[in-house]
């Protein structure tokens, strides 16, 4: 398997799941890429600057979703040439499913990611408190579910971790 797709709404852990499946995987002997939708959408703003505006699930989220569609599949396709995983997280990668990957939803009630988002830089609290998350679910109701891990982010990483790996192996 070349490619671990982690989604969910802000707030579920989905960053924190990347970067501790990176290093368990490259623990095992695994080489790894982690490949942040935010980053890769504030790399692209220089030329897309009013598509790629704001948070990847405000405005236009289909807009932007296929503008960055192409340079996740690039990533992918590299990945599988110089055969490392890459793990793809963020909004933007809802709906994000290439063929082999293991495709991951994280999934929290309201209001333990809004405790989360609570304890989030200021900055970062201040930008999600003024965005409505209606376009991403909406999204997600059109997620086909047949090739989806839902994984519950109230248990510890580490259980998240270990449930990924397992299915990996299986």
């Amino acid at each position: 398997m070349s490619a671990i797709v982690i989604t969910g709404l802000p707030g579920t852990g989905k960053t924190r799941l990347a970067m501790s499946l990176g290093v368990a995987l490259m623990d095992a002997g695994s080489s790894a890429l982690i490949l942040h939708t935010d980053v890769l959408k504030v790399t692209l703003r220089q030329f897309y600057p009013r598509e790629l505006a704001k948070a990847g699930y405000s405005g236009d989220f289909y807009a932007k979703v296929r503008l960055v569609r192409p340079f996740m599949e690039a990533q992918v396709a590299k990945a599988e040439r110089d055969r490392y995983v890459i793990i793809i997280e963020g909004t933007l990668a809802l709906g994000f499913c290439p063929p082999s990957a293991l495709y991951l939803l994280l999934e929290l009630s309201d209001e333990e990611r809004q405790h989360r988002i609570d304890k989030k830089h200021p900055s970062a609290r201040l930008e999600l408190s003024g965005l409505s998350l209606e376009p991403y679910r909406q999204a997600l109701e059109t997620v086909d579910t047949s090739s989806l891990l839902r994984l519950d982010a109230r248990l510890p990483v580490e259980v998240l971790v270990a449930q990924i790996l397992e299915n990996l192996c299986s």
